[in-house]
């Protein structure tokens, strides 16, 4: 009996082309834009290297000071003393606002009071905020070059396939040693074949290069830069304060900890770090560790906003918003069209009912339908989105930021579609099974 359904169901989807178009299109399309969406986000949220430690993260990008405005008000009563009426006067401390003065932190406050977290497991320093042009053969090449510690390299795991990073002794000694991206080789000389031991002028200065990484496009830039030095190299005499200066932190947990617990001990150190040095400025009376998740950190890429927690929230619902739109909008144009479709059928279903089939059969009839058109839909979707990736992995609209196919992602996505696929073929088929007989045959209509 199925067997008959699918081939009848074929035989129904040649009927209309137009209606199978449009229904396949609705399923297909949406399917391909919600893969190529989703793969992206994985390439930039996944736990693939140099990454693996993603979820285990918490980035200090910004180093806060703020003083805390009160006004005092006074109060003027009139009480009765010994008879006589006199003026009692109090005074009232209220909160009228506050200053605050954002920056990237100084590297020696995150040495001495970021690197003994009880819940860590790691911690690296870098600036991520440094690029230089340089000309190679006539062609301007603009390297995003990151200044970093030697712990960079166990927080995130670059795959290095040619020579080593650099270590402890090399930051100490302050050697103009350099990592760079397999991009950087290919722009700067033209080949990623033995590149360790040749030269990069950078900034007027000769960097060796030690080491060579595969580089993975990443769009936060302390993940993919172009090169990777020791920031024992930079003139950090320059730095604005004691407070404030040019760095990044990023602490790795242990794993089975979680990152508000983190979050905590952070705010810990940062009441440990004295408010005493000269260069805080007049007024300030608090410092504060802005920490956030990775996850936290790229939403507010998405949405700004100072609860950096508020971010990722927002971001999540927009995912799913998009999610839902993408699902339910070709659903119920797919129920409509259904709708429409089964209309133009009355007479085969009132002849089915005529001879002995019961409302079950009608049902599931319609239903296999639906559920074969939207695995054809579902196809070709997964051509859309095979075609897409690979359109944009060889056009370079994301740099070297390569989309990779996410299987499981579409497996889920494919039932769902087949789940909303069942639903907008349940309910008309229900309402024309309970079609009386002689109006099917005699007016052709629900």
């Amino acid at each position: 009996m199925i067997s008959n359904y699918i081939k009848l169901a074929l035989r129904v989807l040649g009927r209309r082309k137009f209606f199978t178009f449009i229904s396949l299109f609705g399923i297909s399309f949406t399917l391909g834009i919600l893969m190529v969406i989703f793969s992206f986000l994985q390439g930039e949220l996944g736990t693939d290297a140099p990454n693996s430690n993603k979820d285990d993260l918490v980035i200090i990008g910004t180093l806060r000071l703020q003083r805390i405005h009160y006004d005092t008000i006074p109060t003027i009563d009139t009480v009765m003393v010994n008879g006589v009426e006199v003026f009692d006067t109090t005074m009232e401390t209220r909160h009228r606002g506050s200053s605050m003065w954002n920056s990237s932190m100084n590297n020696g406050i995150g040495e001495e009071f970021l690197s003994d977290l009880p819940s860590a497991i790691n911690r690296t320093i870098f600036n991520d905020g440094s690029q230089y042009d340089v000309y190679v053969n006539g062609i301007k090449l603009t390297l995003q070059t990151l200044y970093s510690d030697a712990n960079y390299w166990e927080v995130f795991n670059h795959d290095i396939i040619e020579g080593r990073a650099f270590d402890q002794t090399d930051m100490d000694e302050a050697a103009q040693v350099t990592v760079i991206s397999t991009k950087t080789a290919k722009e700067y000389f033209g080949t990623t074949d033995h590149i360790v031991d040749r030269e990069i002028l950078l900034d007027g200065k000769n960097y060796k290069v030690i080491g060579m990484y595969q580089d993975k496009g990443k769009i936060i830039p302390f993940i993919s830069p172009d090169l990777v030095i020791p920031y024992s190299n930079m003139t950090l005499v320059n730095q604005d304060s004691y407070y404030h200066g040019y760095f990044t932190t990023a602490i790795q947990k242990k794993s089975e900890v979680d990152a508000q617990t983190v979050k905590n001990e952070i705010i810990n150190a940062a009441s440990m770090v004295p408010l005493d040095h000269p260069s805080m400025p007049d007024g300030y009376n608090e410092l504060i560790f802005m920490s956030k998740t990775y996850n936290e950190m790229f939403a507010q890429g998405v949405y700004s906003d100072d609860d950096a927690s508020k971010s990722l929230s927002i971001m999540k619902w927009v995912l799913f918003g998009l999610l839902a739109f993408f699902i339910i909008l070709p659903t119920l144009n797919l129920i409509n069209l259904n709708v429409s479709r089964i209309m133009e059928r009355s007479s085969e279903i009132g002849v089915r009912k005529a001879f002995g089939a019961h409302q079950g059969n009608i049902i599931f009839q319609f239903i296999v339908e639906n559920i074969i058109q939207t695995v054809l839909g579902g196809l070709i979707g997964l051509a859309i989105a095979v075609g897409l990736m690979k359109f944009i992995n060889n056009s370079g609209f994301l740099g070297t930021n390569t989309m990779v196919f996410n299987t499981k992602f579409f497996l889920y996505s494919f039932l769902l579609t087949i789940v909303f696929g069942v639903v907008s073929g349940f309910l008309p088929a229900y309402r024309m099974s309970k079609l009386n007989i002689v109006n099917a045959l005699k007016e052709n209509k629900i």
